[in-house]
């Protein structure tokens, strides 16, 4: 399966999941280009057919991180949880309460949030990735907001331009948008269908306001995984994974 940087051809077209992209093909500021068929990002998969999980395992993939919190994983197993052939970790970043509180103005707000209180989980999900030599999925459930979170940190210690990590992001949006109806049946009570539509989106402006944060209270990801517990050979072993050699 051949991978470039149009979105559409990273796409992996699955039947139970709708979002799971190879974050590879990208190019570099300094002209490197991130490696295909090693880090993928995806949606929740749960409804993997038997196909779809032989194709994953057909690209190499051997550990799944899953970033979703137990409630989630629970009333939606992830197909891989109990599988011999890969090695599965469920590190949650959020805690469901943090969605409810009342700072929260936009996804980019709850990015935020994230980078600030969820530094040691995310650092732990990073040398998961540094320790594995073979191909490795992350998702969440959309693969939208933890797992976008996530991708931009890698792509961003990879060295990919600001922009190119904004466009990975808001390419969510279009891949979902053939399960959004099945997805807005999960809306809170407390939010109206309009305000869970915005936040079931992945507007450009939302990835721009976790950047700056990340680059104006943090200095970068490279700096911010190493504040929360990376140690610097795992960052280079991390880039050694990303960039092509």
């Amino acid at each position: 399966m051949t991978m470039t940087t149009n979105g559409l051809e990273r796409l992996l077209k699955l039947d139970g999941a709708y979002n799971v992209r190879d974050i590879g093909g990208y190019e570099t500021i300094t002209g490197e280009i991130v490696q295909n068929g090693r880090l993928f990002r995806a949606d929740g998969l749960h409804q993997l057919s038997a196909r779809d999980q032989e194709l994953i395992l057909g690209l190499g993939v051997r550990t799944i991180i899953d970033l979703r919190f137990g409630d989630e994983t629970a009333a939606k197993k992830d197909v891989f949880a109990e599988r011999q052939e890969v090695h599965y970790y469920n590190i949650s970043l959020v805690n469901p309460a943090t969605t409810r509180l009342v700072d929260i103005r936009s996804l980019g707000d709850m990015y935020k949030i994230l980078l600030d209180n969820s530094g040691p989980l995310l650092a732990e999900v990073f040398s998961r990735i540094a320790e594995t030599e073979e191909g490795l999925l992350f998702h969440c459930s959309a693969g939208k907001d933890r797992t976008g979170v996530v991708a931009a940190l890698l792509l961003d210690l990879a060295g990919v331009p600001r922009e190119t990590i904004v466009s990975d992001y808001a390419e969510t949006e279009t891949n979902l948008a053939p399960i959004i109806d099945e997805l807005l049946k999960d809306r809170p009570a407390e939010m109206s269908i309009e305000e869970y539509r915005a936040f079931m989106g992945s507007a450009p402006e939302n990835m721009e306001i976790m950047l700056d944060h990340l680059y104006s209270v943090y200095g970068g990801a490279e700096q911010y995984l190493i504040t929360n517990g990376l140690r610097t050979e795992e960052i280079e072993t991390l880039r050694g994974r990303l960039l092509e050699g």
